[in-house]
């Protein structure tokens, strides 16, 4: 797991890298989602040998339902 240092270090890293100037609230709310965001990509290449990788990815997961209303 990533600490909040390394959190904002890889942000601020795709951020510079992207050429993308967002507000600092937009920044910490990046940061903040950084580690879910982080575990949820590793979990797309652990599944087991029963079951399609495809099957594994569950956006809402991260999106709520209730978010998108």
């Amino acid at each position: 797991m990533t600490t909040p240092e390394q959190s904002k270090a890889y942000v601020e890293a795709a951020l510079a890298a992207a050429q993308i100037t967002p507000s600092p609230e937009e920044v910490d709310v990046l940061v903040a989602d950084y580690p879910k965001l982080r575990q949820i990509a590793d979990g797309l290449y652990e599944f087991g040998d029963d079951l399609e990788p495809a099957m594994t990815y569950d956006p809402l997961e991260f999106f709520p339902l209730s978010a998108a209303n």
